[in-house]
């Protein structure tokens, strides 16, 4: 039998922490693992991560950071240790699939393959962001951006100045991808914007769709119209518009609900009380809900509503939504028009901050039946099935890493 290759994992997080990148890796980690073919250890900062059979993982603090900075030095000082480089040295493939970007410049010194995963537009952009119709390529505008970002998305001023001055680092970031061998991106639409940037990667780029989530079939019980929105308060999640446009169902729709997971402040918590009308309780704020708890608050909505602004490459909570049978209405962004070609959530797309363009088509799904809208839905499952088969990206993945 001919002798494994050997992966080399290096994650700051990892499942069931990272959010929708964690998620993938894990994903990922887990179709190579079946193959049986590759012999894989994982680094991370994760002190108890969802483990695989057969994968070997190693605990290291030091990548366990709170900022970018932080997880640069921690990288430094892993690089330092002699076990780390040995490991290195008995490594084939290094696989770097969130923020690990400093690993590359050892890995090459060593003479090994790296393969980068993208799941943001962090060699582009100092916070990793990118809005809809993209950012200013002038250093200037780039500084605008990071500012305008910062003072929105965290309202926070310490920050917005912070990351004006620290944006010369990202030049870091650029370099160290520019040194990998190939480069993942999760959807054509995040691939076109990285080479747009730095054409210098196009012949490293490769579309690999994330493999799809175990997510089981679900049992619709709709009652009152519901609708789920899942990005806590965040300004490039659209939270603004999501609330100007739930204001103006509620007034032509008083039996609307509408279910808010994610974080949110003690500011935008006020907001939202104020909206709710007598003591209807149009909206129910659930806070940060387990991973599985989101397929139950499916059960009981007709879509979810995704009002992003932002380039989002492939988002999960879409994915999610259409193998739960929730019919996602959501903004013509990143990689979302991909995910839903040739289905009826196609027809639910609108423009990127268009409040009145999500109320039309939120109206559009209140015209519907509980039956035409169940069937939507179970056709939107077995669609996403079909395009995203595990087999496909099982073997798009193992010709990368083989």
């Amino acid at each position: 039998m001919p002798d494994m290759t050997k992966l080399l994992v290096v994650s700051e997080q990892f499942w069931p922490e990272g959010r929708g990148g964690g998620l993938a890796t894990y994903l990922i980690i887990k179709l190579l693992a079946k193959t049986r073919k590759l012999d894989i250890t994982v680094i991370t900062g994760t002190p108890r991560p969802a483990t695989l059979e057969g994968i070997e993982y190693i605990n290291a603090p030091m990548l366990r950071t709170g900022n970018k900075i932080q997880l640069w030095a921690g990288l430094a000082s892993l690089s330092a240790q002699s076990w780390f480089s040995k490991l290195l040295h008995d490594s084939d493939v290094i696989y770097v699939p969130r923020y690990c970007y400093p690993v590359v410049l050892p890995a090459k010194k060593q003479g090994k393959k790296v393969v980068v995963h993208l799941h943001d537009y962090q060699p582009i952009s100092y916070n990793a962001a990118v809005l809809d119709g993209g950012s200013p390529r002038a250093c200037n505008g780039a500084v605008r951006m990071e500012v305008f970002y910062e003072l929105r998305e965290h309202k926070s001023s310490a920050r917005a100045a912070a990351g004006a001055m620290l944006m010369p680092l990202n030049t870091l970031t650029r370099m160290w991808v520019t040194l990998s061998d190939q480069i993942i991106c999760v959807s054509r639409r995040q691939a076109e914007i990285i080479k747009e940037r730095m054409p210098e990667l196009s012949n490293k780029l490769r579309v690999i769709y994330n493999p799809l989530p175990d997510v089981p079939e679900i049992e619709k019980d709709l009652g009152s119209p519901a609708f789920l929105y899942t990005g806590g308060h965040g300004y490039i999640k659209g939270f603004g518009i999501f609330l100007r446009a739930s204001e103006k169902i509620l007034k032509r729709h008083s039996n609307a609900r509408f279910l808010i997971t994610g974080e949110l402040s003690e500011k935008s918590r006020l907001t939202v009380e104020r909206l709710n009308p007598g003591s209807n309780g149009s909206y129910e704020l659930l806070g940060n809900v387990r991973y599985e708890e989101l397929f139950r608050l499916h059960s009981n909505v007709i879509a979810l509503i995704f009002p992003s602004i932002w380039e989002e490459p492939l988002p999960y909570a879409v994915i999610e939504s259409m193998l739960c049978g929730t019919i996602p209405i959501a903004s013509r962004v990143g990689g979302i028009p991909e995910i839903v070609e040739g289905t009826y959530a196609e027809n639910m797309l609108f423009k990127p901050g268009d409040a009145s363009g999500l109320v039309e088509k939120i109206d559009e799904l209140l015209l519907l039946s509980k039956e035409e809208l169940i069937d939507i839905g179970t056709s939107l499952r077995q669609s996403t099935l079909r395009r995203f088969r595990i087999e496909d990206a099982s073997e798009s993945l193992f010709s990368i890493f083989a």
